[in-house]
């Protein structure tokens, strides 16, 4: 298959969506997304298969048996030891990777100084990682949610499937509550097959619930990317005078409030819902990266992918 061409996406631009902004592919283009631990694929790729085969990385030596192909045998091993052994290769393969989009509520919230909501923006971080992936010929599928999945779109790798992905990605319409923690245990007992889980998120949820879902996760063997969006005002907290706090989540639950009395304990909340997340993914081997609105997509992805690469030694 070949790669997609970005003028086709411009022919079809209106009928997908703006979030296949030429401009803002061209310059994520250039990056990869790659998997660290062994996938389960099909098709030759970037990533490495769980299965032996023939293919470039030697993976270890077997003992010959009859009717294994005479060519395989390594006749260095054999002048050592006086025995016959079949040289094994680890085949690389394609990722199939489903990106998980949170539409609840409190992805709606946007900072006076952001140029778009956490929910725009996490339509736009997916809608890159749906153009690099099937541009390197792996698959890619799609779960969106509030409090229950909305879209389930199984994974492709099919250039004009980036166009489904888009469209779904900008049809789904912001929810109310969210339940992230059921929904990824949802997702753990759906997905059947190892994949790349990549989760984007403010993750404003009870940090032991959103952790016990991981675990979920990571116990079906899939390598699991967790994206968290926020803004920068739920990072910082810059409120000087009396606000109007607002849930986003439950119709009518709202405050007024003088944030020098509240901005200690909701740092200090904030600090510890980050830390138990952290320190989960560290101990769970899932790649973390918080993401502050005020930062532009493609240089979020760009410093994010680099590090993997980096990461991984290519």
């Amino acid at each position: 298959m070949g790669g997609i061409s970005k003028t086709n996406l411009e022919m079809e631009h209106d009928a997908a969506s703006a979030l296949l902004a030429p401009k803002l592919l061209s310059r994520i283009s250039r990056l990869e997304m790659v998997a660290r631990q062994v996938m389960d694929g099909y098709v030759q790729g970037l990533h490495r298969s769980a299965h032996l085969g023939f293919a470039t990385d030697f993976a270890q030596h077997r003992e010959y048996t009859p009717g294994d192909d005479l060519k395989r045998i390594d006749w260095r091993v054999y002048a050592k030891v006086d025995r016959y052994y079949i040289r094994q290769y680890e085949v690389s393969t394609n990722l199939r990777a489903h990106l998980l989009v949170d539409a609840s509520g409190s992805m709606g919230y946007q900072g006076q100084h952001d140029v778009m909501s956490k929910y725009r923006y996490a339509q736009f971080t997916a809608a890159c990682l749906a153009y690099l992936l099937l541009h390197q010929q792996d698959s890619c599928g799609l779960i969106s949610f509030d409090e229950k999945i909305r879209d389930f779109i199984p994974a492709r790798s099919a250039a004009s499937h980036l166009i489904t992905l888009a469209r779904a990605l900008d049809a789904r319409p912001l929810g109310v509550e969210g339940k992230l923690s059921s929904t990824l245990h949802e997702a753990a007992d759906r997905l059947k097959q190892r994949s790349m889980i990549i989760l984007i998120s403010d993750l404003l949820e009870t940090a032991d619930d959103v952790i016990s879902a991981l675990h979920h996760l990571r116990h079906r063997r899939h390598e699991v990317l967790l994206l968290q969006i926020l803004s920068h005002d739920e990072i910082v907290f810059p409120f000087r005078k009396w606000t109007l706090f607002r849930n986003l989540e439950s119709a009518g639950h709202e405050l007024r409030l003088d944030p020098a009395v509240v901005r200690r304990r909701y740092l200090e909340a904030m600090r510890t819902h980050r830390r138990a997340i952290e320190k989960a993914c560290s101990d769970l081997h899932i790649s973390h990266q918080l993401i502050d609105t005020q930062k532009s997509v493609d240089q979020a992805l760009t410093a994010y992918l680099s590090t993997r690469l980096r990461e991984r030694g290519i």
